[in-house]
């Protein structure tokens, strides 16, 4: 088993305590044995608990009483709040003959396809999609192309970590076009509003920071903290504790990328939901963040103690329920 195949697994644990039983789903039509397994699991799991598990590829995907006749043009929708730090992209378009396709894709923080499924509609069923979408997003969409893009970069960057790519999205490369050059960027690149750091925790809890899991490693940064100020506790001044912390993450190559890789990328993702959602003061808000991460040192932001504090309580509650299954 590769090692990407067991970061694959890893994210299960994550995805139960989600509830997410889409991306479950789609893993358990994984070419990988053991996420095969893992996932058929964890569906029964789920499934155990009352969780809805909703069905594959090959069941037309019904979404009530439909006018048949109703032709629409392709349309995409982003969804952040299903399952923290999952972004699901939805795409319907027309096929030919009055059918047509919507999928539904989750993507990780890293760019990586947890899930996929490609249901069959009718003109008719798109065209109750597409109105459903543009009244829940008040007339503001997600560009289909952009959402195709970046459906297809992280198919690639998936098969780079030499995990397989779900069968359904391979089926559907024909309708995908080329792979970009590079990662799609937000299609909201010019909405931002650099932000004060006083308003960092009111931006954090807007995006569901607080529930995301572990996206970087704590450890190192923690032990260079302890071993500098030994006679730190939770009684030192916050104030001190943030120094501290910033002393010890200077110049970290490998937490430079995990902020402006995977926590820039959940948070682009984010913006763009608060954008759908006409939050547009947040969505400007967290835009902003984004783009100082993606900058040059952004360890060294006087606002990263908050994302590392909210980072390290993730860790540590998931070391807490991996003992918890350990001993049951």
């Amino acid at each position: 088993m590769t090692q990407s195949a067991q970061d694959v697994l890893a994210q299960i644990p994550r995805l139960v305590d989600a509830q997410d039983a889409a991306a479950l789903a789609g893993l358990s039509e994984h070419s990988d044995k053991a996420i095969r397994k893992a996932a058929r699991k964890a569906v029964h799991t789920l499934r155990s608990r009352g969780v809805h598990i909703p069905e594959g590829p090959t069941k037309s995907w019904t979404p009530g009483a439909l006018a048949e006749g109703d032709t629409a043009a392709a349309a995409a929708m982003l969804d952040v709040a299903s399952a923290p730090a999952i972004t699901r992209l939805l795409v319907a378009f027309p096929v030919a003959d009055g059918r047509g396709q919507l999928w539904v894709a989750a993507l990780t923080a890293f760019d990586q396809v947890v899930g996929f499924n490609a249901y069959a509609q009718t003109d008719g069923q798109r065209g109750r999609v597409l109105r459903d979408w543009d009244r829940q997003a008040g007339g503001r969409s997600v560009p289909v192309e952009w959402a195709r893009a970046r459906i297809r970069w992280a198919r690639e960057q998936t098969l780079r970590l030499g995990v397989s790519a779900p069968t359904a999205l391979n089926d559907a490369l024909i309708h995908l076009g080329d792979a970009p050059p590079a990662r799609p960027s937000s299609f909201l690149s010019d909405f931002v509003d650099e932000r004060d750091p006083a308003a960092v925790d009111r931006l954090l809890l807007a995006v569901g920071a607080p529930s995301w899991p572990p996206l970087l490693a704590v450890e190192p940064f923690l032990k260079r903290v302890t071993e500098a100020n030994p006679n730190m506790t939770q009684e030192t001044p916050e104030s001190e504790r943030a120094s501290a912390l910033l002393a010890a993450v200077d110049g970290d190559l490998e937490l430079r990328g995990a902020l402006q890789g995977p926590i820039a990328n959940l948070l682009e993702d984010a913006a763009i939901g608060l954008w759908l959602a006409s939050n547009d003061e947040l969505s400007r808000g967290v835009s902003g963040l984004a783009r100082q991460l993606r900058g040059d040192a952004p360890e060294a932001l006087p606002w990263i103690p908050r994302l590392l504090g909210l980072q390290i309580a993730a860790t540590m509650n998931a070391m807490n329920q991996q003992q918890r299954r350990s001993a049951g």
